[in-house]
């Protein structure tokens, strides 16, 4: 059985989703599933520095990457066209038995879907959230136009239609009324065992200049107006100043990363919040593992990766519940949920103020054993099997 992974782009700079189709990839192939990545150099405003058109070993897995169309229209880069990609999978794409399409009103995944349905392959596709209600009003017009003439039909012909939680499909029906409630299966993403970072809080607080008796808050997620940041800020600006750090970590677009440094400084934050730009690696590690709560006041998440990146380093979060995971966090008690407004989100502030003492190896455990790979992996080897059957 071979599997084709399709999505616009596999930048960090894109988030959650590139980084779980990669995570995705590295799983099925541990269980023995034959799939491989076909995507574009898209990296944000740039290109990722790789060998195009040929299969080669991106972050240890099969990555095949297409050149990226750049018009100086930022929206139509956006949209990541590529006619490289659209000429090879016309000519190879009978040679998968399934398609697994990650994404939505982008070229590379509308075209997949539109060739696959004509040549009768079966093909999942994961929405990314884009059928929740609050991506759904942002270009409203542009996305009801491309519903009507693309993506209803596309959607309409999936072999199954991937959600990451049981929120997001309902949203998707409501949203979508057409939509074929058969077609939808919820599958998680997964999450890997951390390298465990010695002695994280106090490297933390040497890194990064924060007093000994400073409860360390760290949001980190794309730089976006969907994550909610600034009513976090805002939030934050109503605490006590003298008990608190916030850790900004992420990258957005230029106009968004300046409107929320004029944010800090019209709030007077300066002195209790750093911005310390993109985290990879080590430094991420050290920011999830050091840090005492990790924050996402997101106006919508279909998962919520980072959350779960968070909870198995062992850290507390505070989410609202517009993310998918809140309802995770709350049964376990492995954190707080609050509504979205300023109110509800100083009074969870002040209440983890006194409360941030917990048990870090249970809350890592309870995360991986809902969320392993290995055993999300199991449940998406088994779909493509039955559609290819």
């Amino acid at each position: 059985m071979r599997v084709l992974q399709v999505i616009p782009s596999v930048s960090p700079l894109r988030g959650g989703p590139s980084k779980a189709v990669i995570d995705m990839t590295r799983a099925l192939i541990a269980k023995g599933v034959n799939v491989e990545i076909a995507t574009t150099n898209d990296d944000g405003p740039n290109k990722l520095d790789v060998t195009t058109k040929e299969l080669i070993d991106f972050s240890d897995v099969p990555v095949r990457f297409f050149e990226r169309w750049s018009p100086t229209i930022g929206s139509l880069r956006e949209f990541a066209v590529s006619r490289s990609f659209s000429s090879w999978l016309k000519e190879h794409i009978d040679n998968y038995d399934v398609v697994h399409i990650h994404a939505i009103f982008s070229f590379t995944s509308s075209y997949t879907m539109w060739l696959a349905r004509k040549k009768g392959i079966p093909y999942v596709v994961r929405p990314i959230g884009q059928l929740e209600s609050w991506s759904l009003a942002q270009s409203k017009l542009r996305k009801k136009v491309f519903l009507a003439l693309f993506e209803r039909k596309n959607l309409a012909a999936a072999a199954a239609i991937h959600y990451t939680a049981a929120s997001e499909q309902a949203q998707a029906a409501k949203n979508i009324k057409q939509l074929d409630s058969k077609l939808g299966v919820v599958i998680p993403l997964g999450i890997a065992k951390p390298e465990l970072v010695q002695g994280a809080k106090s490297k933390l607080h040497h890194v990064y200049k924060i007093k000994k008796d400073r409860i360390v808050f760290l949001y980190l997620s794309r730089l976006h107006k969907k994550k909610g940041l600034e009513l976090l800020l805002q939030a934050f600006s109503r605490v006590d100043q003298t008990k608190w750090s916030l850790i900004v970590a992420g990258e957005g677009s230029k106009e968004y990363t300046e409107s929320i440094n004029s944010k800090i400084k019209s709030l007077n934050l300066e002195n209790n919040c750093q911005m310390v730009g993109f985290a990879v690696g080590e430094k991420k590690e050290l920011l999830l593992q050091g840090s005492d709560f990790y924050t996402l006041t997101s106006y919508s998440e279909n998962f919520g990766i980072a959350v779960l990146e968070a909870l198995v380093s062992g850290t507390k979060t505070i989410v609202s519940h517009e993310v998918a995971l809140s309802e995770f966090v709350a049964s376990k008690d492995l954190g707080y949920v609050c509504e979205l407004s300023m109110d509800a989100i100083e009074k969870v502030l002040n209440t983890s103020l006194n409360q941030s003492t917990y048990d870090s190896n249970n809350i890592s455990s309870v995360a991986l054993d809902s969320f392993g790979w290995p055993k999300i992996a199991s449940q998406l080897k088994e779909l493509y099997r039955s559609l290819a059957q």
